[in-house]
């Protein structure tokens, strides 16, 4: 019988080479991704395995892939640092090349920190990529984080008698506890929070539920201030020094999202401002 014997180096080497392709395979899908609360209420999945699947596989391969190359280095210190000594010593020769290497690895950084192209236009790509899959119908969740609402709070913040909610369940045979979430219910259905909220969103006296999604989500973060001064009828001029009056400064161009997060404010509570709600 032929002795079996276990090759360290062929095995670090394979390894490499897996996890090194599994980290470009779940990069690049997350780079086409959906934006995280779009993914979770549509329940977006690429080869039968959500986001959050595809995230943790990419992390994952990656620290193996990083703990690997640790490895690397202090298997072969000594080999190492003679190669570097030795290179080291033949960069005489290179000063041109190292030059250019330091100026390009400069801009990458400083392109990186400051959107600069053609840095920029790969990260406008993704936004891009993102604002596609917000903007599909029933993309948008009515509020950050609905699928993790309870069937007592989501009732409550869209204005949705309770009873109307067990009548849309019950006529499909579906039951749910008030304490469930709205992403168990789904799940346990086998449909997406965004399709349950589409069934109880065709009740005949929908202005509830119209309202709810005007107050609290519709995709406003994405829309510049004149667009939701325009979807409110009010003066955009009005509504920037009411801004300013309250300390935020913005322009009519700037994105709701942008102006949000730059005074620590939810996209919703910005909206509200504008419409005259706060």
């Amino acid at each position: 019988m032929t002795k079996v014997s276990f090759r360290i180096r062929g095995f670090i080497t394979l390894l490499t080479a897996s996890s090194f392709i599994i980290s470009l395979i779940s990069g690049i899908i997350l780079y086409f991704t959906p934006q995280g609360r779009v993914a979770h209420w549509t329940h977006w999945t690429f080869w039968q395995l959500d986001k959050e699947t595809w995230a943790a596989m990419h992390i994952n391969s990656s620290l193996i892939f990083f703990l690997i190359v640790i490895f690397h280095i202090y298997n072969n210190w000594k080999t190492l640092t003679f190669y570097i000594r030795r290179k080291v010593s033949e960069v005489a020769g290179l000063k041109l090349e190292l030059i250019v290497t330091l100026i390009l690895s400069f801009f990458i950084v400083v392109a990186s920190i400051y959107n600069l192209q053609p840095f920029g236009k790969i990260i406008q790509w993704n936004d891009d990529i993102k604002n596609y899959w917000a903007n599909k119908a029933s993309a948008e969740p009515p509020m950050p984080h609905a699928e993790l609402l309870t069937v007592t709070e989501f009732s409550t913040k869209l204005n949705i008698p309770l009873e109307t909610f067990q009548k849309k369940l019950s006529d499909r045979g579906w039951d749910f506890a008030e304490n469930e979430t709205i992403l168990q219910i789904a799940e346990r259905n086998q449909i997406s929070p965004a399709d349950l909220y589409k069934i109880l969103s065709t009740q005949s006296s929908g202005r509830n539920m119209a309202s709810g999604n005007l107050r609290h989500g519709g995709g406003w973060g994405r829309k510049s201030i004149e667009d939701v001064c325009l979807s409110a009828e009010k003066n955009v001029n009005d509504v920037l020094k009411m801004l300013a009056a309250k300390g935020i400064q913005a322009s009519k161009n700037d994105n709701i999202k942008d102006v949000a997060e730059r005074y620590n404010l939810r996209p919703v509570d910005l909206v509200e401002m504008i419409q005259g709600e706060n």
